[in-house]
């Protein structure tokens, strides 16, 4: 997910901006940018720290876990990923899962976080905790979308272990 002035971003969040930065001798020329966003601007770390269950920051988490093979899964469901999807797949303990939803086809302007987002429900989000997987990343700015349990999504993961991305683009991938 590309990050530029104008991209989609959590309501309430600030939105993300770029401005030059210019040389306090040369006036014309711009040496650098300075850049304001929400740490859940484009891909980034779902942090323990954000729903309250961890005294752990995201500098504190295992970050082998975002390194190395992962498997790509493109979920069918329109609304949301469920247990039943997932365990048509072969999901192993500590496999690094990553989540193609309808979410990668939006256009950049409403990629990632919109009332229609695909969200991990509650069961997927339990059944992933039980299969022990080490990480799970989706196309979306929040992993449990919009819903009233979103959080609890988080919870259930980030209590299991489970190392969280959010905010991937997969519209390329086949």
């Amino acid at each position: 997910m590309p990050l530029y002035p104008g991209m989609v971003h959590r309501p309430e969040d600030p939105p993300f901006q770029i401005e030059g930065v210019k040389d306090r001798e040369e006036v014309d020329n711009i040496h650098g940018s300075r850049i304001s966003m929400s740490s859940h601007a484009g891909p980034h770390i779902g942090a323990p720290l954000e729903v309250g269950h961890s005294v752990r920051s995201v500098d504190q988490l295992r970050f082998s876990a975002t390194i190395g093979l992962a498997k790509v899964i493109e979920i069918q469901d329109k609304k949301a990923v469920k247990a039943e999807e997932l365990k048509k797949h072969r999901i192993y303990p500590h496999d690094r899962i990553l989540l193609k939803t309808r979410n990668s086809s939006f256009d950049s302007t409403h990629r990632g976080h919109n009332e229609d987002s695909i969200y991990l429900d509650r069961t997927a989000a339990a059944w992933l905790a039980e299969r022990r997987v080490s990480t799970v990343g989706i196309d979306s700015l929040f992993i449990g979308g919009n819903q009233k349990n979103g959080k609890e999504i988080h919870r259930i993961l980030i209590q299991a272990g489970i190392l969280i991305i959010e905010g991937l683009e997969f519209s390329q991938v086949k």
